[in-house]
């Protein structure tokens, strides 16, 4: 009785309302997507992560985080090998997190997968619920995650929470078959969370019937990304403090526009000759920009200039954040983006585009510029931020009270509303 009054209490103090109480016990959460940290590529879904784990504060979690079935042999590829390679199941610090394998057809039929999904998955669930009879389904990715988590919530009976966070409805719904399965997902589920106003105006429009949703932007972990001490950065990273640093953070994705950020760099050294672009991510088996980027830094002659990272544990890129002069990222299309969020937390002015839950984000002159996904204009912005005096200390307040645990906090009131309302509720 304690912990849930102390979470009421808790809820309360943010503004949320009394709802706990009506509960006799904590809710159970089952959490499904293929979108998570595992111990082979722990940074794989990491933002879904961050908040299933502050989310199990609130209730008891599990994870089913299912991958593709492969044999154990590099002979598909080291991308198949890895998923051959994911334990079955793995725990984590409060919940643990299962790894059932699913049958895919790769390259071809991907209008079935969110099918195949939910056949070879319904066992391990069945087996789950035995002893974690979950209250509701949270799905994250509409496709084909929500599309399988839609056909086992109405198989268990139990609401379905589906978040959506970019491509799922900016892309997917491209390809006629997976339009209609994600439509059907939407309307099947009892709650649709965006991440930004952007993909909430496009999830209703793309659902066609009215749905309920809710917009619910990330956040960040504040015992990482927070304001320091930019020359104590710098000198760990090695950088000298004469530079001028041009950040960028992310999967090095067609859509990300880093050619084009390249080409706006360039515009830039004559005038500013002591700068280096750093650009902070992995490589993307879908569309890699990795030799665009770096055939386009030889062409314009500033290769020495552009520095690719690859990936890097969070408390390095916070030091990059904290050592670098601006912030860009020249994204074609976006959801949320989480690196606009870690940079503000840390006090670094961002350059983007007004894509997405970008404007969200950068909504005052005092937190950036938003510009206009061509080189010039980007090139002109960057020039702008660059002049400019920035209040660090200021941007770093702006966000800050954006932090995973807020955000759990919402999710809960939401997750524990449409159980409540949901006529198979035990209470």
């Amino acid at each position: 009785m304690s912990n849930r009054l102390d979470l009421a209490a808790e809820l309360t103090q943010h503004g949320y309302p009394q709802t706990v109480p009506r509960l006799r016990r904590r809710l159970r959460v089952l959490t499904f997507t293929r979108l998570f940290p595992n111990s082979v590529e722990p940074l794989h879904g990491i933002f879904v992560g961050q908040r299933i784990s502050a989310l199990s504060r609130f209730c008891e979690l599990q994870v089913v985080a299912p991958v593709p079935w492969t044999p154990q042999t590099r002979a598909f590829g080291d991308r198949y090998f890895r998923y051959s390679q994911i334990r079955r199941e793995e725990h984590q610090r409060y919940f643990t997190v299962q790894h059932p394998r699913f049958f895919v057809l790769p390259q071809i039929l991907k209008s079935t997968d969110g099918l195949l999904m939910a056949i070879s998955c319904l066992v391990a669930l069945k087996a789950i619920r035995k002893s974690f009879p979950f209250d509701v389904i949270d799905a994250h990715w509409a496709y084909p995650d929500g599309v399988c988590a839609a056909i086992l919530a109405n198989f268990f009976r139990v609401p379905l929470a589906l978040t959506v966070r970019g491509d799922d409805i900016n892309i997917l719904p491209k390809y006629f078959g997976r339009r209609h399965a994600i439509r059907w997902a939407l309307r099947s589920a009892s709650l649709v969370i965006a991440l930004s106003n952007e993909l909430d105006e496009k999830t209703q429009s793309l659902a066609g019937i009215p749905i309920r949703t809710v917009v619910i932007p990330n956040g960040i972990d504040p015992e990482t990304f927070y304001p320091g001490d930019r020359c104590k950065a710098r000198h760990r990273l090695g950088i000298p403090l004469t530079d001028r640093v041009l950040l960028s953070v992310g999967r090095l994705h067609a859509s990300k526009g880093y050619p084009l950020l390249v080409e706006a760099v360039a515009q830039l050294k004559t005038k500013h000759p002591a700068f280096r672009l750093v650009i902070v991510g992995g490589s993307d088996h879908e569309a890699d920009s990795r030799p665009m980027i770096e055939g386009t830094a030889r062409r314009l002659g500033i290769s020495e200039k552009v520095q690719l990272l690859g990936a890097q544990p969070q408390s390095v890129l916070a030091d990059w954040y904290r050592a670098a002069d601006l912030f860009c990222l020249p994204t074609l299309r976006e959801g949320s983006a989480n690196v606009l969020v870690e940079a503000l937390a840390c006090g670094l002015p961002c350059i983007t585009t007004p894509v997405g839950g970008n404007p969200d984000l950068i909504s005052s002159p005092d937190l950036g510029i938003l510009a206009a996904g061509d080189s010039g204009a980007f090139a002109a912005a960057i020039s702008d931020g660059l002049a400019r005096t920035w209040d660090r200390g200021s941007i770093a307040r702006c966000v800050q009270q954006r932090t995973w645990a807020s955000v759990a906090r919402e999710c809960y009131v939401q997750l524990e509303d449409i159980v409540n309302k949901s006529a198979g509720f035990n209470a």
